[in-house]
């Protein structure tokens, strides 16, 4: 019963998290959101210096250039991995539904998954040592 406790908040509270920092957001914002294919957003697409907005989502190089600090040095590993991502996402010819898929769905339930085997072979470590 307790496994199944934790196996259930493992997968439900990151989306929790997700879905309450989002709508804390969205009752804090005075901007207008963006819209995009017929989807009002909660951020702006205004350029600003200080923080993100979708104007870093449709213009990687000015995110870059105005808010990257600590990957700096990495790009040279970092872009190759990125870019390709993006290429493959649009390569399936519906790059949102892709991101949909891919990131939001399939590689967080492959990390849930991973991290459920992990925690059930914990515990049969723990009951081997018991044992012994």
């Amino acid at each position: 019963m307790q496994k199944r406790l934790l196996y259930a908040a493992l997968l439900l509270l990151p989306f929790l998290t997700m879905l309450l920092t989002n709508e804390i957001v969205k009752r804090n914002t005075t901007e207008k959101g963006y819209s995009s294919h017929g989807v009002t957003t909660i951020n702006s697409a205004k350029a600003y210096k200080d923080k993100c907005s979708w104007m870093c989502h449709n213009n990687t190089n000015y995110c870059r250039a105005n808010h990257v600090k600590y990957a700096k040095p990495y790009f040279a590993e970092i872009d190759p991995i990125y870019y390709g991502i993006i290429r493959a996402l649009k390569a399936t010819g519906n790059y949102g539904l892709a991101n949909i898929v891919f990131l939001v769905v399939l590689i967080p339930l492959i990390i849930y998954v991973l991290l459920v085997k992990s925690i059930g072979m914990q515990f049969e470590i723990r009951k081997l040592k018991k044992e012994n």
